[in-house]
């Protein structure tokens, strides 16, 4: 690890997080700075589950030999000494520079999600084009009566309105939790090819988004007359990414994760929370990210 840091000094993510942070100071209103310096950070809730990311990194940085033999004893079938309190104590005082190498990983990715969150403010004053009209178009001609049929069968079951609201909140954990378990096996090039896709898929996101701002479903359904929001829908990005990710380098992931993503879909559509165009559209940002964090990864090293 120490070898790959070294020899990239500046990264992908390093440049990403400058080229939006600078935006994103700029549309940060002098009421909202005092606010912030305030203590009073208000981030959206995909700020809040990435911040998530350093909190496990702190915590595999300072278990990590906990973590491993509990990885030899599952590969091996051998049961590994547990670490003593001395032991733990020793390794951590060895570490004690972990923390701030590993908030070095984390960190440039956490302030391009940030950054994304205040960019997100330029959407309502873009033209609108009345999008909505389109999607809502394709929404019905596509998905409206089987979406119908499925809630007659079973929205009236409470069991079945839980389940929907938490596959949908799935996508808050997913990722922080891949990203922790490719640093932990330290698979560092994988680990930041994986959130530089989750970065990359953000913000093809927002220019999407600022290209064809929407209403969105929900405010179209209640009649409310809310601003404009971005068209895409990240959940949808970030559970593709996932997906694509647990699929390739964790069987025992994958085989969780894959009816949780298929679960989370459904519960898109049903919860009427996103048009069917605006996941469709998603699912392939979330491939782009994919293939363009392989090609700059690959280009940088």
């Amino acid at each position: 690890m120490m070898k790959e840091n070294k020899l990239h000094l500046i990264r992908p993510e390093d440049v990403l997080a400058l080229l939006m942070i600078i935006p994103s100071i700029w549309v940060t209103s002098p009421s909202e700075y005092y606010y912030l310096f305030n203590g009073n950070l208000v981030v959206s809730k995909h700020v809040t589950a990435l911040m998530l990311l350093l909190l496990f990194a702190i915590f595999t940085s300072l278990y990590e030999n906990r973590i491993q033999r509990i990885i030899d004893t599952m590969k091996s079938g051998v049961k590994i000494p547990a670490v003593t309190m001395s032991d733990q104590a020793l390794y951590l005082w060895k570490r004690k520079n972990r923390i701030l190498q590993v908030s070095r990983d984390y960190l440039p990715f956490l302030v391009c999600i940030i950054a994304y969150h205040r960019l997100t403010q330029l959407i309502p004053h873009v033209k609108h084009y009345d999008i909505d009209r389109i999607f809502m178009s394709f929404d019905r001609l596509i998905i409206e009566g089987v979406r119908l049929k499925a809630l007659a069968l079973f929205g009236h079951s409470r069991e079945f309105k839980d389940i929907l609201s938490l596959s949908y909140k799935t996508y808050l954990l997913g990722v922080p939790v891949i990203a922790t378990y490719l640093y932990m096996i330290k698979q560092f090039k994988k680990f930041r090819e994986f959130l530089l896709a989750i970065t990359l898929g953000s913000i093809i996101a927002l220019l999407v988004s600022l290209v064809f701002p929407s209403l969105g479903l929900e405010s179209i359904l209640n009649n409310s007359k809310t601003p404009l929001s971005g068209t895409i829908s990240i959940p949808a990005i970030y559970t593709v990414v996932v997906l694509v990710f647990s699929i390739k380098y964790s069987k025992p992931l994958a085989s969780f994760y894959i009816p949780i993503a298929t679960l989370f879909f459904f519960s898109q559509i049903l919860s009427y929370s996103s048009y069917l165009l605006a996941i469709v559209v998603s699912v392939i940002i979330g491939l782009v990210a994919l293939a363009l964090a392989r090609l700059i990864q690959g280009a940088w090293n």
